[in-house]
């Protein structure tokens, strides 16, 4: 019996360490978002999606701007993880011709992505649902999240897979070297 209770509490003490060091061990920090560019544009066919109040839309509305789409869904949480630097993305980016835009394939509703983006105080990215999840189709997308770059013309020219960083530093350049171009 004593050995019993001394291994329980050997497991239960080897837990809670581990709990309490995970976070030094493997660091949370998400790369910088860089994309990686396409040798040949690709030509994407016409992708269907709707702003928060219904209206629907396609990629040709947004025609004459480079467009970083963003697949997503508030219950990824690598998505969640990275939405707040996304964010800042849209933010620094201002008024240049380069769109952030974010495409949830959530089932729920504007109301829910608008109740997410309230909850994380996500103040500059625009509503944009596609329940249907054609978008993941259209743009070739196997997991989420994936983030495309899109040039004026509306061809694929980049795209990198998984969460990022996207107000770091090295995106900036990578993006400002793109609008330079």
């Amino acid at each position: 019996m004593r050995s019993s209770l001394t291994t329980f509490l050997v497991l239960i003490g080897s837990f809670v360490v581990v709990a309490n060091l995970y976070p030094l061990l493997f660091s949370s920090d998400l790369p910088p978002g860089r994309f990686t560019m396409l040798e040949t544009p690709r030509e994407l066919p016409e992708t269907a999606f709707s702003d928060s109040a219904g209206n629907a839309l396609a990629l040709t509305d947004f025609a004459g701007d480079y467009l970083i789409v963003n697949i997503w869904a508030t219950w990824c949480e690598p998505c969640r993880e990275e939405m707040p630097a996304l964010d800042q993305l849209a933010r620094d980016l201002g008024n240049r011709n380069m769109r952030v835009m974010p495409i949830s394939i959530d089932t729920t509703g504007a109301g829910n992505i608008e109740s997410f983006y309230r909850l994380h105080k996500l103040t500059d990215l625009p509503v944009y649902l596609d329940p249907s999840q054609n978008s993941m189709r259209s743009f070739n997308v196997f997991g989420i999240p994936t983030t495309v770059l899109i040039d004026p013309e509306g061809r694929e020219i980049g795209r990198m897979v998984g969460p990022a960083k996207w107000d770091s530093p090295e995106t900036m350049d990578q993006l400002s070297s793109i609008l330079g171009s």
